[in-house]
């Protein structure tokens, strides 16, 4: 979203908009591979996505007042965010590596820990519907701090809820970018562009991804994190914007 926004210079909704279509097509792809490969959580994922719907909507709402005054956000603060959760990955992968590379599905440690999931899914579910950042790697992220999923297990479950997240978060934001800006002739030819590209690139990463051992998906996942969180975050610092797109 920080890379429509400031170096494509799209205006700030279409560009969530869009960033948000994305999202929903990738979750779509990995949703479909996941239910093949049973690495999703239907019932869990079910109900923690309706919980989040209220945290999406509520999001969406505030964002009317506050993202205009704050378009900064956009300009490596979001990155920073991306950047921490890839480390997080990174993180992970060197655990697994060192251990015995197994991992049970089961909520350990703490009895409060399996209920902190859902301050987990309000938080990322709130990010989506406020700025259209959030959502897969952030849900997959509590799931697997608090209930122990296994990271394929994990990443499955958080695209199936976040398809159906971005699902709601572009119906609320559609409602309110109005037609006007839905249907000019630019916004239509490049939407079916990049979410065929996108889904294709999702396609063939999951076909990657599912070839490595547990330790080298989180190395993987953590890499194509950061690079994305770098690629924000620098957006700051580096001033160079292609014509913005109307």
């Amino acid at each position: 979203m920080p890379v429509l926004f400031v170096l494509f210079g799209f205006e700030l909704y279409t560009a969530i908009l869009l960033s948000l279509l994305i999202d929903c097509g990738n979750a779509l792809v990995m949703t479909a591979i996941g239910i093949g490969k049973r690495e999703i959580d239907i019932r869990r994922g079910l109900s923690l996505t309706a919980f989040a719907v209220f945290w999406i909507l509520f999001g969406i709402y505030l964002g009317r007042s506050f993202l205009p005054q704050n378009m900064d956000l956009f300009r490596g603060s979001a990155g920073f965010v991306t950047l921490l959760i890839g480390i997080g990955f990174f993180c992970r992968g060197i655990r697994i590596r060192n251990g015995n590379g197994k991992e049970s599905i089961r909520p350990s440690g703490s009895v409060i820990r399996p209920y902190l999931i859902y301050a987990g899914v309000a938080i990322m579910a709130f990010q989506v519907g406020l700025i259209g950042i959030g959502g897969g790697m952030g849900y997959a992220i509590f799931l697997m701090l608090c209930l122990s999923y296994p990271t394929l297990k994990a990443t499955g479950t958080a695209m199936f809820m976040t398809f159906f997240s971005t699902l709601v978060a572009v119906i609320g934001i559609s409602f309110l970018i109005g037609p006007a800006k839905l249907l000019t002739p630019a916004f239509i030819m490049l939407v079916p562009l990049v979410l065929v590209l996108s889904m294709a690139g999702t396609g063939f990463g999951a076909s990657i991804t599912h070839r490595l051992p547990e330790h080298k998906v989180n190395f993987l996942i953590g890499g194509v994190v950061v690079a994305a969180g770098l690629l924000a975050a620098l957006q700051k610092y580096y001033m160079f914007q292609f014509p913005a797109v109307h």
